[in-house]
């Protein structure tokens, strides 16, 4: 796997190799295609990713490689996960996400390291390592996008409709005479 600072681009003289600020992507098709083994998350981690998550659910899949990452971490990552289940009800009553957070941290800091981290999985795809390096773990399984995915495209430079590019081109259809009159 290439670094965050390292990817390949072809050119006319084969591949060449640059070195940006890129994150380091995770393919869903690797982790598909059995190349990466990636255990069952335990049932309270994923009882909180989808509390954390509400009504939108997120991919298993992705609750998967998201506990496999945030492990090496968050030392202790399955006995915070039952305190944060258990902290739940009582942030729930809290008003404000500020108030939110300062009770989590004041309870235990890591809580809210937790907190925070899940939520970026869960919600951006991205996960942060020991170094502080953020890793795209996915995409379109992210709970961001499924609230939205009845009707926001996924961004892209594309200017045109989805699926554009299976049809020919209008001035295709026309005839050479027509296209140069």
């Amino acid at each position: 796997m290439l670094s965050r600072r390292e990817f390949f681009v072809s050119s006319g003289a084969g591949m060449m190799l640059l070195t940006l600020g890129a994150p380091k992507l995770l393919p869903k098709a690797l982790a598909a295609g059995g190349a990466l083994e990636v255990p069952a998350a335990p049932a309270p981690f994923i009882s909180l990713a989808d509390q954390l998550s509400g009504q939108i659910g997120v991919d298993r899949e992705l609750i998967d490689l998201v506990h496999q990452k945030l492990q090496p971490t968050l030392p202790g990552l399955d006995q915070l996960v039952e305190q944060l289940l258990a902290t739940l009800p009582e942030l729930s009553a809290l008003p404000t996400p500020a108030e939110r957070l300062q009770t989590l941290a004041s309870l235990n800091p890591d809580l809210k390291s937790l907190f925070l981290r899940l939520n970026t999985a869960l919600y951006l795809g991205t996960v942060e390592d020991g170094d502080g390096v953020r890793e795209c773990v996915a995409f379109e399984s992210v709970a961001a996008y499924q609230a939205v995915s009845d009707f926001v495209q996924p961004p892209s430079y594309c200017t045109s409709s989805p699926n554009f590019w299976v049809n020919p081109p209008a001035y295709a259809l026309q005839k050479d005479s027509e296209r140069h009159a």
